[in-house]
């Protein structure tokens, strides 16, 4: 098991990563950095969500044959996402849904925003494998993380587990593009599963790397 972190823009650091290397690909892209868009765009949400479109196809190279990828989204920009995959190459599968009871929501065209995607796409080439264990199609999230790193997009660490052990081999490969604090690399090292991580902002490049340093010896 191995944990490689990078510091630094997503896609000049995926062009360095070699084809067909990884398993699986979890990530949680930006696209909702402010809570203030509804019908229009606001510059920093369209610069967030803009970035997907050059990373998709370095994601789809780096990925081997029926390589899984799961991913995080908005269901308010939902096309964006399906139409970026698909032309870098990525099948889509089906949708999960995380749905907030604890936490904050924001009311959008009549209804109280409390759910995102979880977009489950594949690499075509080799049949993709599943390897459980099954739950339902919705994770629940019902309370606040037992520690919090400061992230305003801080995915629990269970539902995060529980996707790294359904789309990852034994002792597979998961890449995160957009690291963040971190939660996906705790999961995958805690799985037995090497981790590549790559993160622009200093600061939570720090707070993730500081956070898998402490879980690695644990199960290395």
């Amino acid at each position: 098991m191995t944990v490689d972190l990078r510091h630094g823009d997503a896609l000049a650091v995926l062009r360095e990563l070699p084809t067909a290397s990884v398993d699986a690909v979890i990530t949680d892209p930006p696209y909702k950095i402010t809570q203030e868009y509804s019908s229009t765009t606001d510059p920093d949400n369209l610069l967030g969500v803009s970035s997907l479109w050059p990373v998709a196809p370095q994601m789809f190279r780096i990925a081997k044959p029926g390589a899984l990828c799961a991913m995080f989204y908005d269901t308010r920009i939902l096309p964006l996402a399906l139409e970026t995959m698909r032309d870098a190459g990525w099948k889509y599968m089906r949708a999960l849904t995380l749905y907030r009871r604890w936490g904050s929501a924001s009311l959008m065209n009549g209804w109280m925003s409390t759910s995102d995607f979880v977009l489950i796409f594949y690499k075509p080439g080799a049949k993709p494998k599943f390897h459980g264990p099954w739950k339902h199609d919705v994770y629940i999230r019902d309370k606040a993380e037992p520690t919090s790193y400061g992230h305003p997009a801080q995915k629990p660490l269970d539902h995060c587990r529980h996707i790294v052990e359904n789309v990852t081999p034994p002792g597979g490969v998961v890449l995160d593009p957009y690291m963040g604090s971190g939660t996906t690399g705790e999961a995958a090292i805690e799985l037995g599963c090497s981790f590549i991580g790559i993160e622009r902002d200093s600061h939570y490049f720090g707070v993730a790397s500081e956070r898998l340093g402490e879980v690695s010896p644990r199960v290395a």
